[in-house]
């Protein structure tokens, strides 16, 4: 039977790689949709300023050519002076003057504001899009990177069955068949667990005496009643402090056989 336990031990090595690569192949397209969803919001916020930016522009545009009409009219009113023909037709002509210069100087006041607006935002602009180039290129090398790994792990995945297939060929069917069963509730994919110094190591529960001992002779399959796991005697040479009242018995009788024949 220990011949056994060494098989089901080979096995389960293979199982918790196959289930390692498992999980770390299903966690990596998860975790490339965050990325990719990394990637839209900044491209998002860098859309969201040059709309910002046009609008600004457009608003611009929109006051410089009210300006240019502007200066057209004060061009056009001051062009009158020679037709004045008396002080009330002047004073009005004044009045037209100064109206259109007061209300072209306060356009100009605004379309400087949006113009220094429009520049502090070119200038966040440039730096935003600058740093997120560099996010973005990493966070697509990172996806390219979880992609070629998920190409890696199908290819390790399928050696691994592979061998599992010839493990599996060589341990007995009930045998198998109770390790498939415990592996199947198993949520960790464990289902062999060394027992030494009478302590299960899969759950560290304190084994009963008689059961560690039954697993130290590996005559048959026995399993940790805590976390059901098959437990294989540890591979580190025993204690005395091991060694049982019963088989100190076994062992003087043996030695007391031994002197009779050489009598």
């Amino acid at each position: 039977m220990l011949e056994e336990l060494k098989k089901l031990e080979a096995l389960q090595a293979i199982d918790l790689k196959i289930f390692n690569l498992e999980e770390e192949q299903d966690a990596l397209p998860a975790q490339n949709d965050i990325l990719k969803s990394q990637i839209d919001e900044k491209e998002k916020r860098l859309a969201a300023l040059k709309s910002e930016i046009k609008i600004q522009v457009i608003e611009k545009e929109q006051r410089d050519e009210i300006l240019k009409k502007g200066e057209e009219k004060l061009k056009t009113i001051t062009g009158k002076q020679g037709a004045i023909r008396n002080k009330e037709e002047y004073n009005a002509l004044l009045r037209d003057v100064d109206t259109t210069k007061r209300f072209n100087r306060d356009l100009s006041e605004e379309i400087e504001e949006i113009r220094q607006t429009i520049l502090t935002k070119e200038a966040e602009l440039a730096q935003i899009e600058e740093e997120s180039n560099k996010e973005i290129a990493e966070i697509e090398q990172t996806i390219s990177d979880n992609e070629k790994r998920i190409s890696e792990i199908e290819e390790i995945l399928d050696d691994l069955y592979a061998k599992r297939d010839e493990v599996v060929k060589n341990i007995k069917p009930i045998v198998y068949n109770k390790y498939q069963r415990i592996l199947s509730k198993s949520p960790n994919a464990r289902a062999i667990a060394t027992a030494e110094n009478r302590v299960c190591l899969g759950c560290n529960m304190t084994l009963p005496p008689e059961l560690f001992n039954m697993v130290l002779r590996s005559t048959h399959i026995e399993v940790c009643p805590n976390c059901q796991c098959i437990l294989i005697p540890s591979q580190k040479p025993r204690d005395l402090s091991e060694i049982t009242a019963a088989e100190m018995k076994s062992k003087k009788n043996v030695i007391e056989i031994s002197d009779d024949d050489d009598e």
